[in-house]
């Protein structure tokens, strides 16, 4: 019989499989690492829930491999909707957006995706269940139960800390579009200057805290006009500060070279 344990520890492996799909379907096509998900830690709570529910759920029709596709493309795409909207009530904004898709559904879910969750429920459903099943069930039920509490004690303090975090990360981008605006209705060019100057270090030292969420989620928006357009000033800061890095290394790595072939001469 399958227990609490069992179940915690399978949504845990799914949702780290999750995380690593995401981590590789986004980081291919950009030439480098890109990391997902909404918490802090290597996993993606989303798919550890619907593998879970297609598994369970989708037990009855396993002889059929077509209702198994179907059923759980139809499944995940109702639970990436609803966690959508549930995500962007909570905290008045939306961790992904597919409106530039061309199929899609008030921008939560999109054609490509629905098609792509009902694979891997194929994949997870005949090929990884079975492996991961068997090597969960071999653990000793007392450390199965262990484990499973960790689990869930590092699960509760990621979401904590996340929310806590993206809450603050709310409130300093209203803060800083109020200080822009203030600074705009200014007389004095040279205090514009200066408080300019300010607001960018304090862009600087706030944003080393919060650009894990725009960096995990690239279409993060939110439903505010007001938030929205200092959220645009936010990742523009983000991709300006990143291209001066990479300029920075591409210079370092030409003197190097330079160096390099003056000394072998």
């Amino acid at each position: 019989m399958i227990d609490t344990s069992y179940l915690v520890i399978s949504f845990f492996v799914y949702s780290v499989l999750g995380y690593l799909s995401e981590v590789v379907f986004c980081s291919v096509p950009k030439k480098h690492f890109v990391n997902r998900g909404f918490l802090y830690g290597p996993y993606c709570p989303i798919y550890g829930f619907g593998a879970l529910v297609v598994i369970i759920l989708l037990e009855p029709f396993k002889s059929h491999w077509y209702l198994v596709f179907l059923l759980g493309l139809v499944l995940t795409s109702i639970i990436e909707y609803v966690t959508s909207w549930l995500l962007e009530k909570l905290f008045n904004m939306k961790l992904w957006d597919y409106s530039n898709h061309k199929i899609n559904i008030n921008g939560r879910v999109c054609g490509l995706n629905s098609f792509l969750f009902g694979l891997m429920g194929l994949v997870a459903t005949y090929v990884v269940d079975p492996a991961v099943s068997s090597v969960i069930l071999a653990i000793p039920a007392q450390i199965r139960s262990l484990i499973s509490n960790v689990i869930l004690i590092a699960f509760s303090i990621d979401t904590t800390v996340t929310v806590i975090n993206l809450k603050s990360f709310q409130h300093a981008l209203k803060e800083f579009k109020e200080k822009a605006e203030y600074i705009k209705g200014l007389d004095s060019e040279e205090l514009k200057g200066i408080l300019s100057t300010e607001l960018e270090k304090a862009r600087e030292v706030r944003g080393k805290a919060f650009e894990h969420f725009v960096k995990s989620n690239p279409t993060l928006s939110a439903r505010s006009a007001e938030i929205k357009e200092e959220l645009d000033v936010f990742k523009a800061y983000l991709e300006k500060r990143a291209l001066i890095k990479r300029e920075y290394k591409k210079a370092l790595r030409d003197n190097r070279a330079e160096f390099v072939q003056k000394r072998n001469k």
